[in-house]
């Protein structure tokens, strides 16, 4: 009896065995989500009236399909202003390098007036936001500190009027990088040069990058209106950012509760989803609406106010950790491999400049007269430029 009771026992196991890995098969399909052929081309208006010292910016575009590989759908030819309870208007042209963003110099408006903005579609569509409150951002502070083998970055403000309560943050950051190998050498003019000077200096770069994510915060729930030490980023000690010189400017501007709100959801539908606990997204209502077509679905929030602003820069030997790179190199995988070049092919190609631009010499080594060099697919092992950044230095750094 105890051995046919083993039997069962073996059998079910099978069976819980069987039936887990064929799970585990299924959950390797690849799944196809059905798509309704629509587009609902909706228009999608951000931007912030500035009613103090800097631009006023709106970008204004429409949304496009799932599957599209549009990046962006810009809204040109608009016409675009911002307008005062008290009647006035100003015209917000288009940039005509960057189509669908329109903008004005520094307003200066007065901060006892509420603000809105219409737009006019090239198709005779006009939509228009509320009125709303200008908010006037008091000064921000930044601190940062080392945890956990981690740059963060904090940012800390005070109204003593208690009249800001939900403040909001955009920030751009900036660092310094350098490729693997130095190109110490370039072919020009169809001759060989020795880069000496800084224009020919393809070894440093610095890149910018701005904050792809909602960052708000309030202090409604406290009896102060102080904000302390609220996290902005943190950045690992294995991330280039921090491999040499590092600098964030952060800006600070305060919103109104609906415009808390909005930002707040926003955030929940774009940012906090992914698992079974997060909340569910929810419909997203902003202050702008189409005049010519109630019905019609616009996506953004007007706000109106300063500006605040602070920046930090660091310098990577300050740091309390070692910046021990990314895992893996992020441009260099693998090892290249070091091949050369004789002076007589050198001379070749200062002589066929079409082939010289598919090499870049980097180093002079071993007998006179041979150089270094690396082919086409591994440039970017030594221009900086290939991967992104720019070789003109910020007028704020330190080094």
């Amino acid at each position: 009896m105890r051995k046919f009771k083993f039997i069962i026992s073996l059998t079910t196991a099978g069976w819980m065995l069987l039936a887990v890995c064929v799970f585990i098969s299924a959950c390797k399909e690849k799944y196809v989500p059905i798509i309704n052929d629509i587009n609902p081309n909706y228009l999608v208006v951000d931007g912030f009236i500035n009613i103090g010292a800097d631009s006023t910016i709106f970008k204004i575009s429409r949304t496009f399909k799932l599957e599209s590989k549009a990046v962006v759908t810009p809204e040109r030819a608009a016409i675009v202003a911002v307008e005062s309870d008290a009647g006035q208007s100003y015209i917000l042209p288009e940039l005509p390098a960057k189509p669908g963003t329109y903008a004005v110099p520094a307003l200066n408006l007065d901060q006892s007036k509420k603000y809105r903005l219409r737009v006019r579609t090239k198709d005779n569509r006009e939509y228009l936001s509320d009125f709303v409150e200008s908010k006037v951002s008091p000064p921000v502070e930044l601190t940062y500190d080392f945890r956990h083998d981690n740059l963060n970055i904090y940012s800390n403000t005070r109204d003593v009027t208690s009249k800001s309560r939900y403040y909001n943050y955009t920030y751009t950051e900036t660092w310094q990088y350098r490729t693997k190998q130095l190109s110490e050498w370039k072919i020009e003019n169809h001759q060989l040069i020795k880069r000496m000077f800084p224009k020919d200096d393809i070894f440093n770069c610095f890149h910018y990058a701005s904050s792809g994510s909602i960052n708000i915060a309030s202090t409604v729930t406290l009896t102060e209106d102080r904000l302390a030490d609220n996290l902005l980023v943190d950045i690992p000690s294995t991330s280039e950012k921090v491999g040499i010189e590092y600098s964030i400017l952060v800006k600070q501007t305060v919103l109104t509760k609906d415009g808390f709100e909005f930002y707040n959801t926003l955030k929940k539908n774009t940012q906090n989803v992914g698992s079974i606990f997060d909340a569910q997204p929810s419909q997203l209502f902003g202050n702008i609406h189409c005049t010519t077509n109630p019905a019609e679905v616009i996506i953004g929030f007007i706000s109106a106010g300063t500006v605040t602003e602070k920046r930090i820069t660091l310098v990577a030997n300050s740091f309390p950790f070692t910046f021990i790179g990314p895992l893996p190199d992020r441009y260099c995988d693998e090892q290249v491999d070091t091949l050369y070049i004789s002076t007589g092919e050198v001379k070749r190609l200062l002589t066929d400049p079409t082939e010289s631009e598919y090499i870049t010499l980097y180093e002079l080594t071993g007998p006179a007269g041979i150089y270094a060099y690396t082919a086409t697919k591994e440039r970017f092992c030594v221009d900086c430029r290939l991967q992104g950044g720019t070789t003109a230095v910020p007028p704020f750094w330190i080094h």
